[in-house]
C-alpha cells in the first residue's frame, strides 16, 4: 500500500516542474493546450460486485471454478493523464477538445485491471450556453466468471463457469443553458454499445438514455444544487450460434433520477475547501419472456448510490479529493427462479484520496482588435 501512494504522489509532484495554467489562459483569451496528471487510491471492499451469498462461497473456498480472483477487496490505484486544446474566442465564446487516459490497477487481482480513453468537444456560447459531444472507449472489462450452458466439456466433471468480459463504447450529446438568472437546464442523450466475447455473445446489448436536469446556482458559499431525471432502455441480442432457446435475456429498461449539492466552506484565490454530495436512484425491469431465463424472467432491480467528496484546491495547479461512495443493488427475481437467490443483489463501499495537478504546455494570448480577421 505505501508503495502504490508513493508512486502516485511521484507523479503528481514531478508534475509540479511545469508553470502557467488552464485558468490563466482563460482569463487572458486566446489558445493554450493543457496538461492534466491525476493519481487515485482507492480501497473497494467488493469490486466485483457480489452479492452476499457469492461472498460466502468464495470464503468458503469450495467452489474456486466460479471464481478468478484471489480476494474480493482490493486497493485501487487509478492515474489518468488528459491534454486540453482551448479557444477563448471573445465574446464569451469558446472552444475546447480534451483527450483522455484513465487507468485502474488492483493490487492484488491483476485480472480485473482496466483501461478506458475519452474525447469531448465543448462549443462555448454567450449567455452560459454550451454543447458538448464525447466519446468513451472501454476494452476488454471484466464482469465477472459466469456460468456457460452452452460450453462444450472435454471431460465430465469440468467446470462450465467462464471469463465474462467485454469492450464498452459510449456517445453523448448534452446541451446546457440559462433559464433564469440562478437556474441552469441541461439535456443530453446517450448511447452505449457492449460487445461480449464469444462465450456470452448473447449479452452483447445496445442502449439508449435520456435525461434533464436543472441546477439552482448562486446560493450562499458559492452552493449549487441541482437535480436530474431521465429514461433508459437496453436492448440485449439474447441468442447465441446454437438452436437451444435458454439465453440470458438482460434487456431492461428504467428510470434514473438524482440528487447534487455542493458548497464551499473557503473560497479565495490561495484555496478553495468544499464538499460535495450526490444521491442516484435508477430502476431496471428486464424484459426477458423467456421461463427458462429463471434469473431474469419478471425481475425488477432497484439500485442506489450515495457519493460524497471533500475537495481542497490551491489554484493554480493543485486539487486534493477525499472520496467515499456507497453502492446498493436489489435485485427481485421472479417466481421461478430458485428459493432464496439473491443473484444480483449487492452492497459495495468505496474509500478513497486522489490527487490532481494541471497545468500549460503551450499558450497564444488573443489577438489585439487591429489583428483580427
Amino acid at each position: 500500500m505505501g508503495v502504490w501512494q508513493a508512486v502516485g504522489m511521484f507523479l503528481a509532484c514531478a508534475a509540479g516542474t511545469l508553470s502557467a495554467t488552464p485558468q490563466e489562459a482563460v482569463a487572458e483569451g486566446g489558445q493554450s493546450l493543457n496538461l492534466g496528471l491525476g493519481v487515485s487510491t482507492i480501497y473497494d471492499d467488493n469490486f466485483l460486485q457480489y452479492s452476499d451469498a457469492q461472498l460466502l462461497v468464495f470464503e468458503s473456498g469450495l467452489k474456486p471454478d466460479q471464481f478468478s480472483v484471489s480476494t474480493t477487496d482490493d486497493l485501487l490505484m487509478g492515474p489518468s493523464v488528459s491534454l486540453t486544446w482551448l479557444n477563448e474566442r471573445g465574446r464569451r465564446r469558446s472552444r475546447s477538445l480534451r483527450l483522455k487516459w484513465n487507468g485502474e490497477f488492483h493490487k492484488e487481482n491483476g485480472t480485473a485491471d482496466f483501461r478506458s480513453y475519452s474525447a469531448t468537444w465543448h462549443e462555448g456560447f454567450s449567455r452560459d450556453r454550451r454543447l458538448t459531444l464525447s466519446g468513451f472507449w472501454l476494452p476488454g472489462f471484466y464482469l465477472r466468471q459466469l456460468y456457460d450452458e452452452d460450453v462444450v466439456l472435454a471431460y465430465p466433471g469440468l467446470s462450465r463457469y467462464r471469463r465474462a468480459e467485454f469492450d464498452l463504447g459510449i456517445g453523448s450529446i448534452a446541451w446546457r443553458q440559462r433559464i433564469g438568472a440562478n437556474i441552469r437546464g441541461d439535456a443530453g442523450y446517450q448511447y452505449e454499445h457492449r460487445s461480449y466475447n464469444p462465450d456470452f455473445i448473447e449479452r452483447t446489448s445496445h442502449t439508449h438514455q435520456a435525461w434533464l436536469r436543472l441546477e439552482i446556482m448562486k446560493l450562499p458559499d458559492h452552493g449549487s444544487i441541482g437535480a436530474y431525471g431521465g429514461y433508459r432502455l437496453s436492448n440485449a441480442r439474447a441468442t447465441d450460434a446454437d438452436t437451444i432457446a435458454d439465453d440470458a435475456d438482460v434487456s431492461y429498461h428504467g428510470i434514473i433520477t438524482g440528487l447534487g449539492w455542493r458548497m464551499d466552506f473557503v473560497h479565495n484565490r490561495t484555496s478553495r475547501l468544499g464538499i460535495g454530495m450526490d444521491f442516484d436512484l435508477g430502476t431496471r425491469a428486464y424484459d426477458s419472456n423467456l421461463t427458462t431465463d429463471k434469473y431474469h424472467y419478471k425481475r425488477d432491480d432497484t439500485s442506489s448510490a450515495v457519493d460524497i467528496s471533500l475537495r481542497w484546491a490551491a489554484p493554480p495547479h493543485w486539487a486534493v479529493r477525499g472520496i467515499y461512495r456507497l453502492d446498493h443493488n436489489s435485485a427481485h427475481l421472479g417466481s421461478l427462479a430458485p428459493p432464496g437467490s439473491e443473484t444480483g443483489s449487492y452492497t459495495e463501499n468505496q474509500f478513497g484520496l486522489a490527487v490532481d495537478w494541471s497545468g500549460s504546455l503551450w499558450r497564444q494570448p488573443k489577438a489585439t482588435d487591429g489583428e483580427e480577421e
